[in-house]
């Protein structure tokens, strides 16, 4: 049997510095492939908020971890207390949709052991409140619904002739509705604001109508939501000052669009939206845990897809590809996010 040699094979003198900077380039390439995906090979799994206004915003962290190279499941929908112990036990990574400080109540006992809250994404953008059209507002010289106990503007707010001017507000059954009743109580309103407790679509149209005709209405709304491309803050109508509803939450936000102080005393309290993740995975992910610190989205976007979300009525997965035009329409600013949690992982 002829005996197989195991030789070596010789380069030439003239193939040998090729080879060599072949193997280089290749391992470059590789540590550059590396830093721009330095998620790949972990597997996240996210959680998201039941309203319509959080389906977008989860989109986009998912497509930006994925960017990262991480390997993103489909967002889970999750209750608000059932989300934060999802996150407190490891069962979600994170959740993009907290309002704070409205779900302080909400957290596990051990949340802040095992959990970070990160600066808001949206700040002060979880609101709800009282709003007057600009006009009157500058006519009427008018900051708080206090002001409605003056004659001269409780006459002019005053649709049905009952003496008292209308608040369109909310429905019977929700929390606003309450609310809205609970300050006019508290503070003594009662005989100056007729709070018109129609279906919130109807009273909304009401107010809208009589904005458009050049007429003053007085209405409670909330963000993000469709309602605030309708009548947009600081240039159709104004947010004004209206008492606590309990007096530990009477807080006066700051730098809220559209808004007659700044600060504003709400009447409710203004949510940051913030993102909820579990400790352990942060540690092992330096990556994910700057994009949270980077990522800041506008109200108005978030409004806008609201108020497409509703109005075509469409699925989660129909709202991804809005999302992806929205990431390439700021791409400038979304690869600095991502340029920052790239530089992170090192």
């Amino acid at each position: 049997m002829a005996r197989i040699q195991n030789n070596p094979v010789r380069l030439s003198g003239a193939l040998a510095p090729i080879l060599i900077l072949v193997l280089s380039l290749s391992m470059v390439s590789g540590a550059i492939h590396a830093d721009e995906r330095p998620g790949a090979g972990v597997t996240v799994q996210p959680a998201v908020a039941s309203w319509t206004s959080a389906v977008p915003v989860s989109w986009v962290f998912v497509e930006l971890l994925e960017e990262l190279g991480y390997n993103v499941r489909n967002p889970i929908a999750l209750s608000n207390p059932v989300a934060y112990l999802a996150i407190t036990e490891g069962d979600a990574h994170y959740w993009p949709n907290g309002w704070f400080p409205l779900h302080n109540p909400q957290l596990p006992a051990n949340f802040h052991e095992v959990a970070t809250l990160f600066d808001a994404h949206c700040p002060a953008c979880g609101i709800q409140g009282f709003l007057v059209d600009a006009a009157s507002v500058e006519k009427y010289q008018i900051t708080s619904l206090a002001d409605f106990k003056r004659d001269e503007v409780r006459k002019a707010f005053d649709a049905t002739g009952d003496g008292k001017a209308d608040l369109f507000g909310c429905p019977p059954g929700w929390g606003c509705h309450e609310g809205i009743n609970a300050t006019l109580d508290k503070f003594e309103l009662r005989d100056f604001l007729n709070h018109v407790d129609a279906g919130y679509a109807a009273n909304f149209a009401e107010a809208l109508s009589r904005i458009n005709a050049g007429e003053p209405a007085l209405y409670y709304t909330w963000g993000p939501s469709a309602w605030l491309l309708a009548l947009v803050p600081g240039e159709d109508v104004m947010w004004i000052n209206a008492p606590g509803i309990v007096e530990d939450e009477a807080e006066r936000a700051e730098g809220v669009t559209g808004a007659v102080t700044d600060p504003i005393e709400m009447g409710f309290v203004a949510a940051n939206i913030q993102v909820a993740a579990n400790n352990e995975f942060l540690k092992a992910n330096p990556a994910a845990t700057e994009l949270f610190r980077q990522v800041s989205l506008p109200l108005a976007w978030i409004s806008e897809m609201d108020k497409a979300m509703n109005e075509q009525d469409l699925s989660d997965a129909m709202v991804r590809p809005l999302v992806k035009e929205w990431i390439a329409a700021n791409r400038e600013t979304v690869d600095g996010w991502l340029e920052a949690a790239r530089a992170a992982a090192h």
